[in-house]
């Protein structure tokens, strides 16, 4: 896609090179970025913790139940990613990723703290503890972030 139709300059600033929409399989991309900008799906925050990457992230108003708004909230409580809710302006995702893209030490923080609150283990402990209640055993679960139950690290 030509760049003019996705509003982009054709021409990076400096060493940055926007991209637009990226379908199939961004796991690669998402793993080169310095920065992303990015729906608030459970499945994104999830890969973007995973990799520790620094984030803004805008939740789709329309989306049932509001539950991108619901996504980011531990997340952003964390400081990773930034939430952009409400009304999103240019000058809103350029003020978010502003200091992100002109100072290296606040990505370095936000991806820290990014890699601390995800759990990329999750799929394998989910399964142990079904498997533990298969066969019988207790499940025990302690408290999560949020207070609710979740599974033992």
């Amino acid at each position: 896609m030509h760049p003019a139709a996705t509003g982009l300059p054709a021409e990076p600033a400096g060493r940055y090179c926007p991209a637009g929409f990226i379908g199939g399989e961004p796991s690669d991309v998402l793993a080169l970025a310095d920065v992303v900008v990015s729906r608030s799906g459970a499945g994104t925050l999830a890969e973007l913790t995973t990799l520790g990457k620094p984030a803004v992230s805008v939740p789709l108003a329309s989306a049932a139940g509001n539950k991108q708004v619901h996504n980011t909230r531990h997340p952003e409580e964390v400081g990773a990613p930034v939430a952009l809710t409400g009304e999103v302006t240019a000058a809103r995702l350029q003020a978010a990723t502003g200091s992100l893209l002109a100072d290296a030490r606040p990505r370095w923080g936000m991806a820290e703290r990014s890699r601390a609150s995800g759990r990329p283990d999750a799929a394998d402990r989910i399964v142990d503890e079904i498997l533990a209640a298969a066969a019988g055993q207790s499940v025990t679960l302690e408290a999560g972030r949020r207070g609710e139950p979740s599974l033992p690290r």
